[in-house]
């Protein structure tokens, strides 16, 4: 197993913590935020605190696991 794949199922294990934890708030629930349905970041939100940093969070996480993968597929090419 390389390092890539390692770190790409640590980040999406996270990733699935913190939509579980978001699944209580807001209108819809936390893992709508990994298809990218609920990802308003520039639109104003009641979300405070702790919801509003899990929310962007998801978001950086998954970005972070979209450039992993290219990184990947470009160094084991």
């Amino acid at each position: 197993m390389s390092v890539f794949c390692i770190i790409l199922i640590v980040l999406s294990t996270i990733c699935l913590i913190v939509g579980l934890l978001l699944s209580g708030s807001g209108s819809t629930t936390g893992l709508t935020a990994i298809a990218g349905q609920d990802l308003e970041l520039f639109k104003k939100t009641k979300d405070r605190g702790f919801i509003k940093i899990l929310q962007m969070l998801m978001f950086f996480l998954m970005f972070a696991m979209i450039t992993v993968a290219i990184v990947s597929a470009i160094v084991t090419k």
